[in-house]
């Protein structure tokens, strides 16, 4: 199986240019994690909730954006070492912050024709939740954590249903 066959083929993306506030709002709206920046359609970055957390200076482990963000931004703040007025002025200032500023720059990126194993294996060993899948240096889709689950749930029903039988 390629990642091809798997991969989301239209991903979200953000530009070098996009704030931090547009990034959390495309975070919470999409349900999504993290994302590929694209410069002129080149691969330039990947910007995760890690990369926000880390530039609001507020260190707490697994906070997920996609459901009831302001509760986490405000858990989160409360495990910060920042006073509550500190935190808020550091949000508000860091909302105009461009994604360049804090995003991954080496990124670890996989070809659409790649094998999945190959794909699982880069995941495993580089420690991400994303492949950003590309053809020569552009972005043709994305790979999750997610999507090799549900890869191998849909392998594992064929499997079975054939065994059945």
């Amino acid at each position: 199986m390629r990642v091809r066959e798997i991969m989301e083929k239209n991903p979200i993306t953000f530009r070098p240019t996009d704030t931090l506030h547009k990034a959390l709002t495309t975070f919470t709206d999409k349900g999504i994690s993290g994302a590929p920046v694209v410069s002129k359609g080149k691969l330039v970055g990947i910007v995760s909730e890690l990369d926000i957390i880390k530039v609001l200076d507020i260190y707490t482990p697994r906070v997920h954006f996609s459901s009831m963000p302001q509760f986490f931004l405000v858990l989160a703040g409360l495990k910060s070492k920042k006073k509550t007025t500190e935190l808020r002025k550091r949000i508000t200032e860091a909302s105009k912050i461009s994604v360049e500023e804090f995003m991954t720059r080496e990124v670890i990126s996989v070809a659409a024709d790649a094998d999945i194993m190959e794909a699982t294996r880069m995941i495993d060993t580089y420690r991400v939740n994303r492949l950003p899948v590309v053809d020569r240096g552009r972005v043709v889709g994305i790979l999750t954590r997610d999507d090799i689950i549900k890869a191998v749930a849909k392998l594992d029903g064929e499997l079975c249903a054939a065994g059945k039988r």
